[in-house]
């Protein structure tokens, strides 16, 4: 079952633009179609594969959901995945050596976005731990001094 937070393919070409260019079309022509369709390398279902990994790691990361609240989350897991699919493409289809560098790049963006997907879940589920994006204060209990009474 596809998760509802999944990247569509023009999420992920928002990520590797130059992947869009259609090889079928008129030779020269540089136009980019920011999807993946039949005329791409890879083709739209090439990519949907990468993607489906991608929410497969994604969901990994993250003991399998992503809770439905707070709503950011679908979003952040949303990125991430479309992150790891735009580096996995990159890897998968280098036509020159500085393809390899957009994947390191990409991949590094990745795995920061799953750190903050997994953190900002992690804080969802127990608000007010160590981590929380809320600061938690505590203060040690009064010092009691010889001839004090407590009140």
């Amino acid at each position: 079952m596809a998760e509802p937070w999944a990247p569509s393919l023009e999420q992920v070409a928002d990520h590797i633009p130059t992947r869009t260019r259609s090889s079928a079309a008129t030779p020269g022509d540089d136009t980019m179609t920011m999807t993946f369709d039949g005329t791409t390398t890879p083709t739209g279902e090439q990519a949907q594969r990468f993607i489906d990994s991608a929410v497969s790691e994604v969901l990994g990361a993250v003991a399998g959901r992503i809770p439905a609240t707070p709503t950011y989350l679908s979003t952040l897991a949303q990125t991430a995945a479309a992150l790891r699919a735009a580096a996995a493409i990159e890897l998968a289809y280098p036509d020159r050596d500085a393809d390899v560098d957009v994947f390191v790049r990409l991949d590094q963006r990745a795995k920061d976005a799953l750190l903050r997907l997994v953190e900002a879940a992690s804080d969802a589920a127990s608000p007010g731990s160590e981590g929380s994006l809320l600061p938690v204060w505590s203060m040690p209990a009064a010092p009691v001094w010889p001839g004090d009474y407590l009140l």
